[in-house]
């Protein structure tokens, strides 16, 4: 019996040790193509090839998790079957596609056609005909964390990006401003919030909470040392008045992912840790660390904490069309005591140019299901400060505005 997986199967490169014989290869093949002048296609389809080997050798599980397009259904079968778990449970070594057909309880020559299709596309390894041996990417397959990528993907967004065109040449070809008249309620037939009608269709909100989860596998937290100061522009200055000071307060904070971060980084941290989210998805917690307190909360209504130290979303905004978003905002900005409170908006900010594609591929995403968007910094400008009346003290990015944080104060 194979060890159980771990994240860092996840979030490590597929297969980092075959780097430098792949770049050697690489530079072999891109030079016997050179001096054939780059006509022949054989040569031209060899150096492809091995550039491909080269990025699928670099690119973690995670990161394909969320960018997977043509090979979707042939991963997603392996996961809805229980394929990759299967395999991981056999071990690492080479597993015959007849022994695994009997183990799962299905046609060999499904199984067969389906694996060599992955294997094909360079998400597992075939190491003789018809025998298949497990990689990180399969093996991560195996966790609720990864899989989930696959059950939200195909069943919620492809639909989606499938009307989209119609939806927007119906209207014109103009983006949605309505949350609840996007492509998402035509490719869904619902009437419903995406939202909304994904916590009533069970399990998709518990799928959901477990892709977040995979989502932020190996991405970069925002209390981390050399992202957010949270010593200097936090805990410095913090008032503990008495046992009810609030340190932090995580609106919108799913099955709590954030606040759990930021308590295990700062476990001596003083003050009181609250996590706010609806009713549906609170209820949907397995597990928190006792420290962390529960709160039911809609962040359209009025922030029942004031006060506190800093009020903390991440992915929230973006989820929201601009004049949703103001509301949002402005129930923080009320709650927050000037000058001392902080709203930390932990978001992307997209750069003028050189976007990275998991910023832009998310905007889509936003367009299309939420009729919300992906900003840059002049747009966050935009809403926060002259449309919420807060200021913007400074924005913290650790790679491209992939991740950044986003700190806001009410002025006096």
């Amino acid at each position: 019996m194979a060890l159980p997986i771990g994240f860092e199967t996840a979030v490590n490169p597929s297969n980092i040790d075959a780097v430098p014989k792949l770049l050697s290869e690489v530079a072999s093949a891109g030079n016997a193509l050179s001096k054939t002048g780059g006509a022949p296609l054989v040569s031209r389809l060899e150096l492809l090839a091995k550039a491909r080997e080269l990025v699928h050798a670099l690119e973690t599980p995670r990161e394909v998790m969320i960018q997977h397009p043509s090979n979707t259904m042939a991963i997603s079968f392996g996961v809805y079957t229980g394929l990759w778990s299967a395999m991981a449970k056999n071990g690492d070594g080479p597993q015959k596609v007849s022994d695994l057909a009997k183990q799962l309880g299905m046609q060999e020559e499904l199984l067969q056609r389906m694996m060599r299709h992955v294997a094909a596309s360079g998400y597992l390894d075939m190491t003789a005909p018809d025998e298949f041996t497990p990689n990180n990417f399969s093996k991560s397959l195996s966790m609720p964390v990864m899989s989930s990528g696959y059950y939200t993907g195909p069943p919620i967004l492809n639909p989606t990006f499938l009307h989209a065109h119609d939806w927007l040449k119906d209207r014109g070809y103009k983006i949605p401003r309505d949350k609840n008249d996007t492509a998402y309620q035509v490719a869904h037939n619902t009437k419903l919030h995406w939202f909304e009608h994904i916590q009533s269709t069970p399990p998709h909100g518990q799928n959901f909470n477990d892709h977040m989860a995979g989502y932020l596998l190996g991405r970069p937290s925002w209390s981390d040392e050399g992202f957010y100061p949270v010593k200097k522009r936090l805990l410095e200055g913090f008032d503990l008045g008495n046992n009810d000071s609030v340190l932090l307060v995580d609106i919108g904070g799913g099955i709590g992912h954030y606040t759990e971060q930021f308590r295990s980084k700062f476990p001596d941290a003083p003050g009181r840790l609250i996590l706010q989210d609806l009713p549906v998805v609170l209820g949907q917690i397995q597990g928190l660390h006792p420290r962390i307190e529960r709160m039911e909360y809609d962040f359209f209504t009025g922030q029942p904490v004031k006060g506190a130290r800093v009020y903390y979303t991440h992915f929230i905004l973006h989820d929201w069309p601009d004049e949703d978003c103001v509301k949002i905002a402005g129930r923080v900005r009320e709650a927050m005591q000037p000058s001392y409170s902080k709203f930390l908006v932990h978001e992307h900010v997209i750069p003028p140019v050189k976007q990275d594609s998991e910023q832009t591929a998310l905007d889509l995403i936003m367009m299309t299901g939420f009729g919300g968007k992906e900003r840059s910094a002049a747009q966050w400008s935009d809403l926060l400060e002259k449309r919420c009346g807060l200021k913007i003290v400074n924005i913290y990015t650790v790679v491209n505005g992939i991740e950044s944080v986003i700190e806001c104060e009410r002025p006096e």
